[in-house]
């Protein structure tokens, strides 16, 4: 009878080990299919991110390249105000004047990065670096929007002084990738008149300073975005 009951004991601590073992093997499975799954979804994720991002940086490319031509037209400008040399024509004159009005805001795509913020899903990035430094994407970009929000309201104000002061039939005579062909002013006015007012030296050196300022934070935005995107190809590299 002890020999009975010993043998089953001894087999139904067989059939639990078994059945404990079936449990702990499904939960390995299961926990296997559930990274894996993750690690798809980051792998999505990291690729639509640095596929914006590398979009961002381009679109940021061509907002600096419009804010120089504003300092560079700017300075020319202003080396010709006051009892300093005219420039040799008014077309020339004109032409920098037109390059003041250069001013583009940034319009990043961050669509993807803004469903994984409004989902609270940034941390499917197991880095932590890239999760800091794209959470504080948003509040560049915000900066960049009050830079240009500054350029934009100067150029505005020269521009309401040139209207009053100066002709901008003649300035849009000389400008580039117009469908209209403007005549000359109906009035006696040569525009290089205005560099010998103060007040359109001190307007025109506003907005270099505006300019100037929204250039030193898109070089610290295209530092983020440089930072972002190394650390993307970084875990995509990973991922293969």
């Amino acid at each position: 009878m002890k020999n009975q009951t010993s043998k089953y004991f001894k087999y139904a601590v067989g059939e639990i080990i078994l059945v404990v073992i079936g449990i702990l093997i499904a939960l390995q499975i299961n926990n296997w299919n559930e990274n894996r799954k993750l690690n798809l979804q980051e792998q999505t994720a990291l690729n639509n991110i640095h596929r914006d991002f590398l979009k961002n940086k381009a679109i940021l490319e061509d907002v600096k390249t419009s804010t120089e031509l504003i300092m560079k037209h700017g300075v020319q400008i202003l080396n010709h105000t006051g009892s300093k040399t005219k420039p040799d024509s008014e077309d020339i004159f004109n032409s920098w004047l037109n390059e003041l009005y250069n001013s583009t805001p940034y319009y990043p795509q961050n669509g993807f990065l803004d469903d994984l913020l409004s989902s609270g899903k940034l941390s499917i990035f197991k880095n932590a670096e890239l999760r800091n430094l794209l959470s504080s994407w948003k509040p560049e970009v915000e900066i960049l929007e009050e830079r240009f929000s500054t350029v934009d309201k100067n150029e505005d104000i020269l521009n309401a002084y040139i209207i009053e002061h100066g002709s901008w039939l003649n300035a849009d005579q000389v400008a580039e990738n117009r469908n209209v062909n403007f005549p000359v002013s109906g009035f006696t006015v040569d525009n290089r008149d205005l560099l010998k007012v103060l007040q359109f030296e001190n307007l025109v050196e506003n907005l270099v300073i505006a300019a100037d300022n929204y250039y030193s934070t898109q070089k610290k935005t295209e530092k983020l975005l440089d930072d972002i995107n190394t650390l993307l190809e970084t875990e995509i590299q990973k991922q293969q």
